[in-house]
């Protein structure tokens, strides 16, 4: 099963002007060292106005570095002033050093209590800089830059977590290109630990409404959960799913994904266990396995007990159930999927392995001969039909049909066939085996497609060149069409 991933896509945020800064301390309890003026604190808000105020870069970046000059001197100077650290942090904030103003913030804050407040929204200012700027360069394509300003943005303010989901997307995209399996991984756990730090972020985010709290806490549980699943750590994954799924009981992804990593994280269990001699550490294991093995089926039978979900979302589930070796449940979802698209190819040929695993022949002996009547040059339907006749005991026409198979000359892989659309445009690709005809020549097909009401749309004929014997030859067929196209069938041109 395809494991499905939530984003959260970022917009900009308005700037705070300086003058938003809150001042009013009455009714508090401060503690520490009041602030006071000095010459250092008066020439350090000077530095500052005037570079505030000026709209050459190289000529405000000057005046920032001789507000900190200044201010630093009247760290030594004036050691109990915490005005000086608190100056001192709005001039490295216009320089760009966000590790600097963090640190010269909470050295301010330790000195006098009352500054909470104002450096609050000293660090919110600041924060929303640099997550506007990420954002903006992100647009651009500079991701590096993109990076850097999403990192110096939580640096600075640590109580708003979309920073840090919009690093694990980033981190998680690069990781779908990187190039070797290493690297990957790497950037696989830099993602997880960016979604990880969010959530933890989720609990102090203040600022955030209830709804958008919400919000990102699922795209952070869904996001991290993916991703672990990616590094196989199976049962974290589940545990993140079940965090999201508190949130939003109903989703059918998140539930269905579960399902997924819940059964291999049973298989990894197991697999342990097999590998210890006998013993209380082997069955607990085993044990273990069982029980997530039961939660996973728990989750298909609440989804397999639902009536709106799509084709994708039952045969998913059918899959699923097919793992773990619910053969007749796995056989219903299947066919959920195809009373929705009546001929999606893979839904059939599953349903036909679901009914043979689960001993339904009677069901199978139609569905198989389904089967060969829509794909006639595919030897896995032949062999599935030829096993319905031999289990109910008509050997005659289990031997007619493997006789069929063996009078094949060409094979079409049911597994190789996919139906993709692109606008309009729906491709069905697969490749030709040569068994015995004579390489050089040709093979003509024709494919017919269908919509979700089982009606032919479109039809299409295809030539393919027949390679050396055992060899295969790709080929691919399109058709154009404003109906939606959700399956095909295939027939030897002339018969």
């Amino acid at each position: 099963m395809t494991l499905r991933r939530l984003v959260i896509a970022a917009a900009a945020l308005a700037l705070l002007g300086v003058g938003a800064l809150p001042t009013n301390t009455l009714g508090q309890e401060c503690s520490g060292f009041r602030p006071r003026g000095g010459r250092w604190v008066a020439s350090g808000e000077l530095y500052l106005d005037r570079a505030r105020r000026n709209p050459r870069v190289d000529e405000k970046l000057d005046l920032y570095r001789q507000a900190l000059d200044v201010l630093i001197e009247g760290f030594v100077e004036q050691p109990e002033n915490p005005q000086n650290y608190l100056l001192a942090g709005q001039a490295f904030e216009g320089l760009g050093d966000f590790v600097g103003a963090d640190s010269v913030w909470r050295k301010a804050e330790e000195m006098w209590s009352c500054y909470h407040a104002k450096i609050d929204t000293l660090r919110y200012r600041a924060w929303t800089q640099a997550f506007n700027r990420a954002v903006g360069y992100y647009r651009q394509g500079e991701t590096e830059r993109a990076v850097a300003d999403y990192e110096k943005a939580y640096t600075v303010y640590d109580r708003l977590p979309q920073p840090l989901l919009q690093l694990g997307n980033i981190y998680a995209q690069q990781a779908m290109s990187a190039e070797t399996e290493e690297s990957r991984s790497e950037l696989r756990q830099r993602a997880i630990a960016a979604f990880e730090t969010a959530i933890a972020t989720m609990e102090r985010a203040e600022r955030l409404s209830l709804e958008d709290r919400l919000q990102f806490s699922r795209a952070g549980y869904f996001n991290l959960a993916q991703l672990l699943a990616l590094q196989q750590r199976y049962e974290e994954a589940a545990r993140a799913y079940e965090a999201f799924l508190t949130q939003e009981a109903d989703n059918v992804a998140a539930l269905s994904n579960a399902a997924v990593v819940l059964t291999r994280a049973a298989r990894q269990a197991a697999s342990e266990a097999q590998e210890l001699e006998e013993g209380p550490e082997r069955e607990a294991l085993l044990a273990k396995a069982d029980s997530l093995q039961d939660v996973a089926t728990h989750y298909y039978d609440q989804l397999l007990a639902r009536e709106d979900l799509d084709a994708n979302d039952y045969h998913n589930v059918g899959i699923g159930l097919s793992q773990i070796g619910l053969h007749t449940q796995a056989a219903e979802a299947f066919g959920k999927a195809l009373e929705l698209q009546p001929y999606r190819a893979n839904s059939l040929e599953d349903l036909g392995l679901a009914l043979f695993y689960g001993q339904q022949y009677d069901t199978l002996r139609t569905v198989a001969q389904k089967l060969v009547e829509r794909y006639p040059l595919s030897e896995n339907n032949l062999n599935l039909l030829a096993s319905a006749y031999r289990e109910l005991d008509d050997t005659q026409a289990a031997l007619e049909i493997l006789e069929r198979r063996n009078a094949l000359t060409v094979e079409l892989p049911d597994q190789q066939l996919s139906l993709e659309a692109d606008e309009g445009v729906f491709t069905v690709s697969g490749v030709l085996r040569n068994i015995s005809l004579e390489p050089g020549s040709s093979v003509q097909l024709v494919f017919d497609f269908y919509n979700d009401l089982g009606e032919s749309v479109a039809s299409a004929p295809v030539s393919v060149d027949v390679p050396d014997q055992n060899a295969s030859m790709q080929f691919s067929v399109s058709v154009e069409s404003t109906a939606l196209i959700s399956g095909f069938t295939y027939k030897l041109a002339g018969s």
